[in-house]
């Protein structure tokens, strides 16, 4: 009996150490886990932290970049901004330590605006940008119903120009909304558009802006061929871009009577809005793009972001940015 007590006592505390084993175990695991997790935390803040020091830094030096040609361009007598310029030319690297800057420049009054569909023309007239607007949507081989579309989106009427484009047609859909009938911020936001589909909204968008005012014009120098036939539908624009690339940019109506354009209150020659593509990289995980809206003020060249916006990386922009 002695003997089979002492085997049960033996076995009591065999069974009592390898609980205590498996508890100092789990809570080892369970330490270690933990600290893993906070090293993984702390390093993710420190990237973000890096990463937002370089887009800081690059929206620095687009301003800087910017402010510069604007004081060139006066002392050389200038009044031109087009894309023989410095700002304009191939995207700015920057690789400092173990990261990658990388910046490229565009000028926002190279699209069309699609805010300018909120102006409303003295006199209840029409406006003109919805017919600019039409052209342009069919030069890119979309449909007039997308254009009409798009108008009723931002225009402060409630008569639909289409089908189902206002309220009406809106808040009977499966996910009810409202159309904005007011300036929009970001051009995505015509994504939700009633009957645009993908491969049309891909055709379209890249010709698109949102400026955060009405009334700005498009500049000559800087906006492609589809978009300048939709402003002079009867002009030699093929003759202009060729000129335009051969090196000769324009600053003034004159030097745009020879392609057949003799009036232009939707034109000018020189750019208030920019946007600065930025791609950030830190080691080989960490990864940002950003889109930085800058404005120049005109009477004292001063340039200052206005809006700044996080995007999604596709595979296209990996490659030209970062150059994976």
């Amino acid at each position: 009996m002695i003997r089979a007590g002492l085997r049960q006592q033996r076995g009591v505390a065999l069974i009592t150490v390898l609980l205590v084993m498996v508890i100092a175990i789990a809570a080892v695991t369970h330490a270690v886990t933990r600290n893993r997790l906070a090293i993984s935390r702390t390093s993710a803040i420190l990237a973000n932290t890096q990463l937002a020091e370089f887009v800081q830094g690059a929206e620095a030096w687009a301003i800087i970049a910017l402010e510069k040609d604007f004081e060139e361009d006066r002392a050389a007598g200038n009044a031109s901004d087009n894309l023989m310029e410095r700002w304009a030319q191939r995207l700015t690297e920057f690789n400092p330590g173990n990261g990658k800057i990388r910046i490229q420049i565009n000028d926002l009054q190279s699209c069309f605006n699609v805010n300018n569909l909120a102006q409303v023309r003295a006199g209840g007239g029409a406006n003109a940008n919805s017919e600019i607007l039409k052209r342009l949507v069919r030069n890119l081989g979309g449909n007039q119903e997308s254009a009409l579309a798009i108008e009723d989106w931002v225009d402060p009427g409630d008569t639909p120009l289409a089908s189902d484009t206002e309220d009406s047609g809106y808040l009977g859909r499966e996910l009810a909304h409202r159309t904005p009938d007011t300036l929009i911020t970001d051009v995505s936001e015509l994504s939700a558009v009633q009957g645009i589909d993908a491969e049309e909204w891909q055709r379209i968008e890249p010709q698109l802006c949102a400026l955060p005012e009405v009334g700005t014009r498009i500049n000559v120098n800087t906006a492609s061929q589809e978009l300048l036939s939709a402003v002079f539908p009867s002009a030699n624009i093929p003759g202009l871009i060729t000129q335009r690339e051969s090196g000769t940019p324009f600053a003034q109506m004159a030097d745009l009577s020879g392609f057949g354009i003799s009036a232009g209150g939707e034109v000018e020659f020189n750019s208030a809005y920019y946007v600065a593509h930025i791609a950030v990289q830190l080691g080989l995980e960490h990864r940002q793009y950003w889109e930085s809206i800058l404005k120049l003020d005109s009477r004292t060249g001063r340039v200052k972001v206005i809006q700044r916006q996080r995007r999604e990386f596709s595979g296209q922009l990996l490659q030209e940015l970062l150059g994976d």
